[in-house]
């Protein structure tokens, strides 16, 4: 069973992966503590959603799979690297481990022309739809 990590130091959005027929994506790292030796499978696990968060942010709880039989007392690193699909709301990060939470912003909102009738990313603009003006 999987536990959520000690702390989060740092968080980062890498990069914007598009590739055709399928949304939009992004590579999100993090980097953190924990309290022992033999941590495995780290892994960031996304929020359920009723609605899209008001603030546009995409929660995480950064686990990992804690040591069993003995250990060494000491603060160990452990980072992960995992691919999410980018939906229209989305505004940013917020990773959270059991002692605190650390966010990150995208850089640049989504263009207009990017999003789906359902609030998802299209990876092609359409050149003959533009968005109406209010």
């Amino acid at each position: 069973m999987q536990s959520r990590i000690y702390s989060v130091d740092q968080v980062q959005i890498e990069n914007l992966i598009v590739i055709p027929e399928h949304p939009p994506a992004i590579a999100v790292s993090a980097s953190g503590s924990v309290t022992t030796s033999g941590w495995t499978q780290p892994d960031l696990a996304p929020w359920m959603y009723i609605t899209p968060p008001a603030d546009g942010i995409l929660d995480l709880d950064f686990v990992a799979t804690p040591p069993t039989g003995i250990v060494l007392q000491v603060i160990s690193r452990i980072s992960v690297v995992k691919t999410f699909a980018v939906p229209g709301w989305l505004k940013g990060i917020r990773v959270h481990s059991s002692q605190n939470t650390v966010e990150a912003m995208l850089q640049s909102e989504m263009p207009a022309h990017a999003v789906a009738m359902e609030g998802w990313p299209l990876p092609w603009p359409f050149p003959w739809w533009s968005p109406k003006s209010k």
